[in-house]
């Protein structure tokens, strides 16, 4: 039996490996293209030796269920038992997915020069003459320009991954493979910070932030001080932040790491504003008017975050165990995300206080694997049939883009459902 499985893995490592290379011959592909292909299925290959080393249908690792809950002072971190699962590595116990978070940024640079590495295959395989007319037109000057970029997105990416692990105790050794590590977490990260804390990202805040400040607003009479809101998928943290400048005791929840990595460097490591540059668009050259956008610079933060700010990690159904703990809930581009919508609404209910107000602004994307996606109209039905006030005069859409590349060409634009509900007494 086992033979057998081993024989099927080979044959199944055999084809990965020669049917690729025997496409980019018969494409005359060139040298370069080939340079490029082998060395990512020499990384395949290892993979995979290491896959036939192990037997087969081993049993998983066993998984503790403590979740890890901290404010935006690593100091006053606490473990709470009970709430989500954590993986054992080889030192520490992290939180699951922070490892292959840190891997991310610390392989930023890698994963980067790998996608211009792509983009100068494809501009090297054009015929002699093709090649010489883009030539002239500068276009070899690209590559050299984006790689100074990707050094100052490094720097940032590595003071996140550096800080992680101190914050988190891990050993200074790989926390996964290389290969695991994935070019989006960081780069959404990036996209994240220009949107949250650049002046260029005000904008896009301007146009969603004053609904939700005023919905508190209206809910409370202008008086925050004693308040407590929740910012469930709070990102990187300056819609929290912006609330609780305003008296507000807030707590903000997020369960992805490349937010919460980043909010902890705002937070705890930041001395000055502006301090940070990235380039988050280095990489993106397509829908652009003149190629200088894509370089285009921004610091961060252009405003300090609010310190005393609550951040609890993890999955906000399995957080917070406490009923009618809050008086107000905020969701910014939120609910889509659930898997059941009706799981979200729920707690939300339940961690209200009685006449507490729910205020919720973002689209209804709705991902793959969600069990209902539902209409803004069958929203509200269900939060009507789990005990919310709708307040239906508050309903508006509101246009909304998201982390803008600038003079896009291309403008991909959300029409957010904005309203407010209270908690049926």
């Amino acid at each position: 039996m086992l033979t057998s499985i081993y024989r099927f893995r080979f044959l199944a490592l055999l084809f990965c490996i020669v049917f690729p290379l025997y496409l980019a011959i018969r494409g005359s592909a060139l040298l370069s293209d080939i340079t490029i292909l082998l060395f990512s299925l020499s990384e395949r290959a290892s993979a995979l030796h290491i896959k036939l080393a192990s037997p087969p249908d081993a049993p998983p690792a066993s998984i503790s269920t403590e979740a890890f809950t901290a404010s935006a002072d690593p100091a006053k971190s606490v473990h709470v038992p009970g709430g989500g699962r954590r993986k054992k590595e080889e030192d520490c116990s992290l939180p699951d997915g922070l490892a292959h978070c840190i891997n991310s940024f610390e392989q930023y640079p890698f994963l980067a020069e790998q996608v211009l590495q792509r983009k100068h295959a494809r501009y090297s395989r054009q015929a002699p003459v093709q090649k010489a007319m883009s030539d002239k037109l500068g276009y070899p000057a690209h590559f050299d320009k984006a790689r100074k970029g990707i050094e100052v997105n490094s720097r940032l990416a590595a003071k996140i991954a550096q800080i992680a692990r101190e914050d988190y105790h891990t050993n200074q050794g790989p926390l996964e493979a290389r290969e695991d590590a994935e070019f989006g977490v960081a780069d959404l990260a990036f996209g994240h910070l220009s949107r949250d804390w650049s002046t260029q990202g005000a904008k896009e805040r301007q146009a969603v932030f004053p609904p939700i400040i005023d919905g508190l607003d209206r809910h409370f009479g202008g008086n925050g001080r004693g308040n407590k809101v929740l910012v469930p998928g709070s990102g990187t943290g300056r819609l929290a932040s912006d609330i609780a400048d305003l008296g507000y005791d807030v707590t903000a929840n997020e369960l992805d790491y490349g937010s919460i990595l980043t909010y902890r460097v705002l937070t705890n490591h930041t001395i000055s504003l502006h301090q940070h540059t990235l380039q988050p668009f280095v990489t993106k050259w397509t829908h652009q008017a003149n190629p200088s956008s894509r370089y285009s610079a921004l610091t961060v933060p252009d405003h300090w975050p609010n310190t005393a700010v609550k951040l609890v990690e993890g999955d906000f159904l399995d957080m917070f165990p406490q009923d009618a703990e809050f008086d107000a809930v905020v969701t910014l581009f939120f609910i889509d995300m659930s898997e059941n919508v009706i799981d979200f609404l729920s707690s939300i209910h339940r961690l209200l206080k009685p006449g507490g107000v729910w205020i919720n602004l973002g689209p209804l994307k709705w991902g793959t694997y969600a069990a209902l996606q539902l209409s803004a109209e069958e929203v509200l039905q269900l939060a009507d049939l789990l005990g919310f006030d709708v307040d239906h005069a508050s309903r508006k859409n509101i246009d909304s883009l998201y982390a803008e590349q600038p003079e896009t060409l291309l403008k991909f634009t959300y029409v957010t459902q904005f309203w407010s509900a209270t908690k049926r007494v």
